[in-house]
């Protein structure tokens, strides 16, 4: 089964009213603000999935900073999930210092059928100056709900790129650190956190994180996943295209090129995603 962990779809009123959507929430804004930048409904996707051949694509969310935003977004992707159970898999996004009108969003998802959290964006929804602590609700109730959060991640060196932001290794360890019992995942491949996984105490301290390898044509060379899977564990991957902003034929053609063997190839490509977030291989 062919598992692809990362996909963004969005309402077409989004698209329709940019201009208003990107004065309401800034991570909108930070990504959308060129007309240029790509959007996907759920046929586009599912279109997609056919022609490339993914099985499953997880809908995930960005780190929205309007509440309005959020529910309406999470909203379509809870709908996209019910009307194609076969085929989607729902996250739901907020942010973390909501407080309790997060928690509130996380529980009504997670009863829609929601697996999981985010994508959250720690630059644009403001936590990377917060106390961790007041991250506790809504990181405690994942962890009862068995939900793994999706985090942006990004690197500490390279080229700039619309959202990058600054959630580099160092403030993931933090976080993980922090709360240490809940499952993450890094995401475009934890901004380079995995290869310090070398490292005997990073790799303790990675136990229940998993990386995926969204929009990775843009970021690294297809080596990359043999790299990572040989330093954080071949269990820890998760292949990921990030559509509609790598096209899930592209990201798999240079997935293709990565120099995996067959049983790496297959975690990385399904099992591990299967396992993680409970998606049956029976579809």
């Amino acid at each position: 089964m062919l598992i692809d962990t990362c996909t963004h779809i969005l309402p077409e009123s989004f698209d329709v009213n940019r201009e208003f959507v990107s004065r309401a929430d800034r991570t909108f804004r930070s990504l959308f603000v060129d007309p240029k930048a790509k959007f996907a409904q759920v046929h586009d996707l599912l279109a997609s999935m056919d022609e490339s051949g993914v099985d499953v694509s997880v809908c995930t969310g960005f780190g929205w900073t309007s509440p309005e935003v959020a529910l309406e977004a999470n909203n379509y992707n809870l709908t996209a999930a019910k009307e194609y159970p076969d085929r989607l898999v729902a996250f739901c996004s907020v942010n973390p210092l909501w407080g309790e009108d997060a928690v509130d969003e996380v529980k009504r998802c997670h009863a829609e059928g929601a697996k999981g959290i985010g994508e959250l964006h720690p630059d644009t929804q403001g936590f990377l100056d917060a106390d961790l602590a007041a991250l506790a609700p809504v990181l405690d109730t994942a962890n009862d709900l068995d939900m793994p959060i999706l985090m942006h991640a990004s690197e500490p060196v390279g080229h700039g790129y619309p959202g990058k932001g600054t959630v580099t290794p160092g403030l993931l360890m933090a976080l993980v650190t922090a709360f240490p019992n809940n499952k993450f995942i890094f995401s475009h491949f934890g901004g380079g956190l995995p290869f310090y996984a070398l490292m005997p105490e990073v790799r303790s301290a990675l136990k229940n994180v998993y990386f995926d390898s969204a929009a990775f044509p843009f970021l690294y060379r297809p080596e990359v996943f043999d790299v990572a899977a040989t330093a954080a564990g071949p269990e820890k991957i998760l292949f990921a295209s990030d559509y509609p902003l790598v096209t899930q034929k592209r990201a798999l053609m240079e997935f293709g090129e990565s120099g995996l063997n067959e049983h790496t190839s297959k975690l990385v490509s399904g099992v591990n995603a299967s396992k993680l977030l409970g998606i049956s291989t029976n579809r």
